[in-house]
C-alpha cells in the first residue's frame, strides 16, 4: 500500500515494524597524513578556509594497486585492483563502495570530512574502473567481488572495518556483510540503496532484452534522467538547459558519463550563489545544496577531468549486469543481512522507486531509514549526506572504544 508523502526536505520513517526511528601524471611522494589543504602533515581544522591543493590528485596514495588472487573454482579471475586511501593513516577504517560510474578518485572530495572525524577511507575500484583491470561482464558476481575487498583488507592489515555504500554499490556491500559478517563493524551506511529488481519487481522491461541492448538503453535512460530530473525547474528552464545541452554535446564526447558529469557540474554551479557554511545534517526548510563549495570547485573539476580520462565503460557494463541480475542472481537475499543498517533515500529517486525502498525496509532485520523529500538519486553529492554517514560511524566507533 502506498504511503502519503508530505512536502519538504526532512526525514520520514517508512511505517514498518522492523524499522527503528532515527535519532535526531608522475605521482607525488606518498604521505598518508597529508591533507588536501596544505603540504603540512596535520588534519585540517573543523572549519577550514584554505583552498585545496590540486596537486593532491597526483599523490601516490590515490593511485595504489594490489593483485587479487582468485580461487581455481571462481568465475572472477585474478586481476589488478585499484584503490585509494583518504584521511588519517591510523583512523578508523571505512571501505566506501561507490555506485555506477564511481572511481577511487571521487573520495578526494570527502577527505576533509574524513580528517574531521578521524576516519581512514579506503575506496576500492571494481573491474573496469580506473586502475582495476577489466573482466568479462558474465564473470563478475557480488559475492565473488566480496573476496576482492577482503583480500585488500588483509593486504592493508585491516582486520575489521565499517562500510559506506551508494546506489548499486549497496549490492556489493551487502554481499561483503553477508559473506564476511565477522569482519564488519556495524551499522553499515547506505545512500540511495539499490534493490533487487527481481524481488522489487522493477525494471521488468530489461528481462527479455539481450544484455548489449539493455546496456545501451540504460545508458540513454541515465542521460535523460540526469538532464531532465529537476522537478523544481520550470518548463522554460528545462528548455533552456536542453538547448545548452544540445549545443555542448556537439563539442564533446556524447557518452553518458560526460552527460552525467556535466549535469553534476550544472547543479554545482547553481548552488554557488553564496559560500555559507553548510549544515552537518539535512535542512528541513529548503532543497539540499550541492556538497561542493566554491573553494572546492577547482579540485572538483580537476577530479572529474581526471576520472573521465581513465577506464570506465567496462566497469559500467559490469555494474549494470550485476544490478539487473542479467547473468547471475545476487546469490543472497537482503533478509540474510543481520548487521544493523542505516539508509537514506530521496523520494524523487528516478532509479529506486518507493516500492523498492519499501521492500528493502521490510527485508532488512535492523534498519534506520531517512527519507529526504523532493530529493533524487544524486544524494551522495548533496550537503550533509556523506557527513551523516561518516559522523555516524565515528560516533559509534568512539562509543565502542569507551566501553
Amino acid at each position: 500500500m502506498s504511503m502519503p508523502i508530505p512536502q519538504g526536505s526532512h526525514s520520514t520513517p517508512i511505517p514498518t515494524g522492523r524499522i527503528r526511528q532515527n535519532q535526531p601524471f608522475p605521482f607525488a611522494p606518498p604521505d598518508r597524513q597529508q591533507s588536501i589543504f596544505s603540504s603540512r602533515t596535520v588534519s585540517p581544522p573543523r572549519k577550514s578556509t584554505g583552498i585545496p591543493r590540486l596537486d593532491v590528485l597526483r599523490e601516490s596514495r590515490l593511485h595504489q594497486t594490489y593483485q587479487y588472487q582468485s580461487s581455481s573454482q571462481a568465475r572472477l579471475r585474478s586481476h589488478r585492483v585499484g584503490y585509494a586511501e583518504y584521511g588519517p593513516e591510523h583512523g578508523h577504517p571505512v571501505f566506501v563502495i561507490g555506485g555506477y560510474g564511481c572511481t577511487r578518485l571521487v573520495g578526494i572530495m570527502f577527505e576533509e570530512i574524513a580528517f574531521r572525524y578521524d576516519i581512514r577511507m579506503i575506496w576500492p575500484e571494481r573491474p573496469g574502473y580506473g586502475l582495476s583491470e577489466e573482466c568479462n561482464s558474465r564473470k563478475i558476481t557480488a559475492l565473488e567481488w566480496a573476496d576482492v575487498v577482503i583480500q585488500l583488507s588483509d593486504y592493508l592489515k585491516v582486520r575489521q572495518f565499517s562500510i559506506i555504500a551508494q546506489s548499486v554499490g549497496t549490492v556489493f556491500a551487502l554481499a561483503i556483510v553477508h559473506k564476511y559478517k565477522k569482519r564488519i563493524l556495524g551499522p553499515i551506511y547506505l545512500i540511495s540503496p539499490w534493490v533487487s529488481t527481481q524481488a522489487a519487481n522493477t525494471f521488468k522491461w530489461t528481462r527479455r532484452l539481450p544484455a548489449p541492448l539493455v546496456a545501451k538503453t540504460i545508458s540513454l535512460a541515465l542521460d535523460v534522467m540526469w538532464v531532465f530530473n529537476k522537478s523544481s525547474k520550470s518548463d522554460e528552464d528545462t528548455e533552456d538547459e536542453a538547448r545548452r545541452s544540445n549545443s555542448s554535446d556537439k563539442k564533446r564526447n556524447p557518452k553518458s558519463r560526460h552527460t552525467i558529469l556535466a549535469y553534476e557540474e550544472d547543479e554545482l554551479l547553481a548552488s554557488l550563489d553564496d559560500d555559507v557554511d553548510l549544515a552537518t545534517d539535512f535542512p528541513t526548510n529548503r532543497p539540499l545544496r550541492h556538497f561542493v563549495r566554491p573553494k572546492h570547485m577547482s579540485l572538483y573539476l580537476a577530479m572529474n577531468k581526471r576520472r573521465m580520462s581513465e577506464a570506465y565503460s567496462q566497469g559500467q557494463l559490469c555494474d549494470l549486469m550485476v544490478a539487473l541480475e542479467k547473468y547471475h542472481s545476487f546469490g543472497f537475499n537482503y533478509s540474510d543481512v543481520k548487521i544493523p543498517v542505516s539508509a537514506v533515500w530521496g523520494d524523487k529517486d528516478g532509479l529506486i522507486p518507493q516500492k523498492a525502498i519499501e521492500y528493502l525496509a521490510s527485508s532488512l532485520h535492523d534498519v534506520r531509514l531517512k527519507i529526504l523529500e523532493s530529493e533524487g538519486h544524486d544524494l551522495v553529492w548533496k550537503e550533509g549526506v556523506m557527513e551523516w554517514a561518516i559522523r555516524g560511524i565515528a560516533e559509534r566507533h568512539s562509543k565502542g572504544k569507551q566501553i
